[in-house]
């Protein structure tokens, strides 16, 4: 094999190599199939020393090399189109990666210690209307949704649903207690658990149980009012426990990056009309049984591909 063959299939190698990344990079079935019947050419040149040489550099200036002209072209196109998709996966996780950091594992904790600490508050608030005095420090109960209300309390839910009817109440300082109530507070000796809050249009409730009973009743954080719930409203609300509104981000933000990634992954697949139907007349070509003879016929069939170079690819 003289010193222009073994270049010839050389440079016939390295095109295999640039035709073997494009099929990588569309993973589509049309390009893939010219891809191997490429290499059978190639090998066919490589295992056959008595063909024309010249004849597989022909090959690949008619067909090969314009056909990676075209592909390239393409691929630089989608590359361009893809790279604003990457940059939103990446911001988003991002996103992902932070919120998961900050995940606030103190609330169910805090949640169980909030129920103690508004049994205490209630307890004393009964004392102090019993015996006529104001000693309580409302702070000592508001703390736990100025901690907890913008990550963890529900919004999705019918306010209609938390509002009461009107109610006679005692009052204390600017707020309202509902005087039924009260009495069965005092006889659970105030034990109370706290359930779930409501964040709705900038009002925020919150909704307890009392201890070893059936009975619920609702803190109006804003409205300052305490009173029971119907039981008909009580089965049409949302009283599970609270989840932070972080995870629900997070599982926003990893469904959008799984549509994106699989849009992209379909877009970069997808090829233009044209380019598809040339590149099946490419394949009928080298399918031919007299390839060999045909593929060097230089006739206007074997320009298609460079035809296709000046289309206006918007894909």
């Amino acid at each position: 094999m003289n010193d222009e063959a073994v270049n010839i299939l050389s440079q016939s190698k390295r095109r295999l190599t640039k035709l073997k990344l494009l099929a990588d990079f569309f993973e589509n079935v049309d390009i893939i199939s010219i891809y191997i019947k490429t290499d059978s050419i190639h090998t066919l040149f490589l295992e056959n020393k008595t063909l024309d040489y010249s004849k597989l550099e022909l090959f690949h200036l008619q067909y090969t090399d314009s056909l990676i002209e075209l592909l390239t072209k393409i691929k630089r196109q989608k590359e361009n189109d893809m790279l604003a998709v990457i940059n939103e996966i990446d911001v988003n996780r991002k996103y992902i990666s932070g919120f998961e950091e900050k995940q606030s594992y103190g609330f169910e904790t805090d949640r169980k210690m909030y129920s103690g600490n508004f049994s205490h508050h209630l307890k004393r608030l009964y004392q102090d209307l019993t015996e006529n005095k104001f000693t309580v420090n409302w702070d000592d109960v508001l703390y736990f949704h100025k901690k907890y209300a913008a990550e963890f309390y529900r919004s999705e839910v019918d306010e209609e649903l938390l509002k009461p009817d009107a109610f006679p109440a005692y009052h204390y300082q600017d707020y309202q207690i509902e005087r039924k109530l009260l009495g069965r507070l005092n006889i659970q000796n105030f034990k109370v658990r706290f359930m779930c809050g409501y964040a709705i249009s900038g009002n925020e409730y919150e909704l307890f149980k009392i201890f070893q009973s059936e009975d619920f009743f609702i803190f109006d954080l804003e409205g300052h009012k305490m009173y029971l719930t119907d039981p008909k409203k009580m089965e049409k609300l949302n009283t599970a426990p609270n989840e932070s509104n972080r995870r629900i981000i997070i599982n926003q933000l990893k469904k959008k990056n799984e549509e994106l990634e699989e849009a992209m992954y379909e877009r970069k697949r997808t090829l233009p009309e044209q380019v598809t139907a040339v590149l099946k007349d490419y394949i009928k070509n080298l399918e031919n049984t007299d390839i060999i003879s045909k593929i060097f016929d230089i006739n206007e069939e074997t320009n298609i591909l460079r035809a296709m170079l000046n289309l206006n690819l918007n894909n």
